[in-house]
């Protein structure tokens, strides 16, 4: 009988229902073999196979072994082995073994199940095939048992090929056929659902890709069945971060939409699909290529909703070259049919990706409208996934106006939910943004741990301009420590991988962060060679905050150089710009700047007034490392003027934050410090 250990893995029934009658009835055959197989093996290694697609006939067919006269002295011990990094098959049945109670008197039959997840649809020789061919001879001692191995058609075809030696010790394979009520009830639950894969956490994601794998086996499936099936496969690895299976299985959904012209509604999605998964690579001009096919496809057959789709996908790959104007046209072509249609769902994201636009142009309030009218609709429709994207971008926003608490709920948020459901890519993102929030506190270390968090599934699930985004951050991290030469190789890791995939914002606030070093090291001229290429793409895409920060330094440049009136009048450009954007950390770096030039003219009210000013935005956005600067400077000027208990005041303090920031800048604090102490 059953293992009692293992029972409450199937649903037992004691008669059976009428789905099981009609598998035993397309069955007789392969059932009548596979009792027969079962009676007579061995008490010693005998392996049988046994060929069923779906998790629900399996179920019914052990049943069935275990309420059957025949197999009363029998005793089926269920092995289950569904772990995808499953390496050594015989070392986990020696481990499982040592935990079963034999009955007395009863033959052990061991039932081996879930070794599909580990075999795979794709890829050559994977590990436990290769092991398992490896070590065959020592299974007959090791375990001493008849094993019925439960595989889907397409694991077991692979493992007869990566597995030749195992294999031809096979005493009996079993071919069970699948009852049309579990395919029906597979197709409902999967292409024909109501549920959008948005809405799934990773779960149900991982059930839905199960079935699907399992839908694709079976060979009464026609083709266009078979395209919609590797597709919506496609798009599912897509939505957990598997790109890699997810280009396969598209690939190959395009190549049997190529048997049948009456596939081209599936082929231009495919083709979509295939241009959002070039995207992500940073292969612009492939996916460029394959939008512009999917657009055409859905032009001559009149569909609108595939059209809008692609114009909503083109527009973020404009929007990403730094052409916005084109990417804004895009979305609205996209939005305008998605309204009249009804697609709210396609309506959320357009408006979620122009919120994107107009926070970078600076229009702020237009944002964070856009990005409402988004989260209502996908909270509306249960579209978590959406949800999490726009509850990080506020969070983007939250953290731009210098609200760091609003900002960290935001993206927690988003993170739980990312992490509920599996959507890697979106966790990197947000773990990044998190890294931001922990470096403007000066808590570098937590800042290091979530970049290389991100950093560390970029790499994994190949989005390169994630990678480039977070190497840009760690390499401002680097140079903020003083560790110039790894800062540099950072940042120009980070320019190389935008400048190849064409993202033009990203290559902007590189080039001005080597301009930021090279003027710190002195180098003018290579500086502001950096700066200018900078500023050139920024006032050309429209980012007025990138413009602001790069006008800024151009500034600091003009005073190392003595050009006093030309810095003013670029900081006060810098100034304007973020006041009316709302960029409080810009701005209270600016009012920092301005402090030190009007320090330097000898006009030590105003400066202190600049300072002050400054230090009011630093300690409400929790900025710790620019207070400490700020507290520094402040300290400087009450010892000019004699006020030394107002200057040790301000000096404890900011030695106090640079010494925990581990900055080079913590010994000249403490001379100044020490100085003030011995003349008070």
């Amino acid at each position: 009988m059953l293992s009692k250990k293992h029972s409450n893995q199937l649903q037992v029934t004691p008669e059976l229902n009428l789905q099981k009658e009609a598998f035993v009835q397309i069955n007789q055959q392969s059932l009548a073999e596979l009792l027969t197989f079962v009676d007579f093996a061995d008490t010693q290694l005998t392996i049988g196979f046994v060929a069923v697609n779906f998790a629900e006939d399996r179920n019914t067919l052990i049943e069935i072994l275990d309420n059957h006269p025949q197999c009363q002295d029998i005793q089926f011990e269920i092995l289950n082995f569904a772990d995808p990094n499953l390496r050594f098959l015989r070392d986990e049945i020696i481990r499982d073994l040592k935990e079963v109670h034999l009955e007395p008197d009863k033959k052990l039959v061991l039932v081996v199940m879930g070794l599909e997840k580990s075999i795979g649809l794709s890829g050559k020789y994977p590990p436990v095939l290769q092991d398992l061919n490896f070590v065959r001879d020592a299974f007959t001692n090791s375990v001493p048992h008849p094993i019925l191995i439960f595989l889907p058609d397409h694991a077991l075809m692979r493992l007869a090929k990566y597995a030749p030696d195992f294999w031809a010790w096979r005493k009996g394979v079993f071919y069970f056929q699948t009852v049309q009520s579990t395919q029906d009830l597979a197709i409902e639950k999967t292409i024909q659902s109501e549920r959008i894969l948005g809405s799934l956490d990773l779960p149900e994601r991982q059930e839905r890709i199960d079935l699907l794998e399992r839908l694709l086996m079976e060979e009464s499936t026609d083709v266009r069945t078979r395209a919609t099936i590797s597709k919506e496969l496609g798009v599912a690895y897509r939505s957990i971060g598997d790109a890699k299976k997810a280009e396969d299985f598209l690939l190959e959904a395009l190549k049997l939409t190529e048997e049948d012209e009456n596939l081209a509604g599936i082929k231009a999605s495919v083709l979509h699909e295939l241009g959002y998964i070039y995207n992500n690579l940073g292969e612009w001009d492939k996916a460029i290529a394959l939008y512009n096919q999917s657009l055409e496809i859905n032009e001559g057959i009149g569909n609108v909703q595939g059209k809008a789709a692609t114009f909503h996908q083109l527009g973020i790959l404009y929007a990403e070259k730094g052409k916005v104007d084109e990417a804004i046209a895009l979305y609205n072509q996209s939005l305008e049919i998605d309204k009249r249609i009804g697609d709210v769902q396609g309506k959320a994201a357009t408006l979620h990706c122009l919120g994107i636009l107009y926070a970078e142009k600076g229009e702020v309030d237009e944002a964070i409208a856009l990005y409402n009218q988004s989260l209502e609709i996908n909270e509306r429709i249960g579209n978590v996934q959406g949800k999490a994207a726009t509850l990080h971008f506020l969070g983007n926003i939250y953290a731009n106006k210098g609200e760091v608490e609003e900002a960290i709920a935001l993206y927690n948020q988003s993170l739980e939910i990312n992490e509920r459901i599996g959507n890697v890519q979106g966790k990197a993102a947000t773990l990044h943004f998190l890294g931001n929030i922990y470096a403007n506190k000066g808590e570098v270390e937590e800042a290091i741990a979530l970049y290389n968090q991100s950093l560390e599934i970029n790499e994994r699930i190949g989005d390169v301009q994630g990678k480039a985004v977070t190497l840009f951050q760690l390499g401002m991290i680097h140079a903020n420590k003083g560790e110039v030469d790894e800062a540099i190789a950072l940042f120009k890791q980070s320019l190389e991988i935008n400048e190849r995939i064409g993202n033009v914002q990203g290559k902007a606030a590189t080039l001005h962060q080597l301009g930021r070093i090279y003027a710190d090291k002195g180098e003018l001229d290579e500086a502001i060679a950096f700066y200018n290429q900078s500023l050139e793409i920024n006032e050309r895409i429209g980012n007025v905050q990138g413009k602001a920060a790069t006008l800024y330094e151009l500034g600091r440049i003009h005073a190392n150089k003595g050009d006093v009136d030309e810095l003013i009048a670029l900081f006060n450009q810098s100034l304007e710009i973020t006041q009316r954007i709302g960029d409080v950390q810009g701005k209270a770096t600016t009012l920092y700047q301005l402090g030190r030039i009007y320090a330097d003219k000898g006009d030590v009210d105003e400066a202190i007034a600049l300072f002050n000013q400054s230090l009011e935005i630093k300690e409400r956005i929790g900025d710790v490392q620019g207070k400490a600067m700020t507290l520094w400077c402040l300290g400087d000027l009450a010892e000019q003027q004699g006020e030394y208990t107002k200057a040790i005041s301000y000096l404890q303090p900011a030695l106090e934050i640079l010494q925990r920031l581990k900055s080079p800048d913590a010994e000249s604090v403490r001379a100044s410090l020490e100085r003030v102490m011995g003349n008070s």
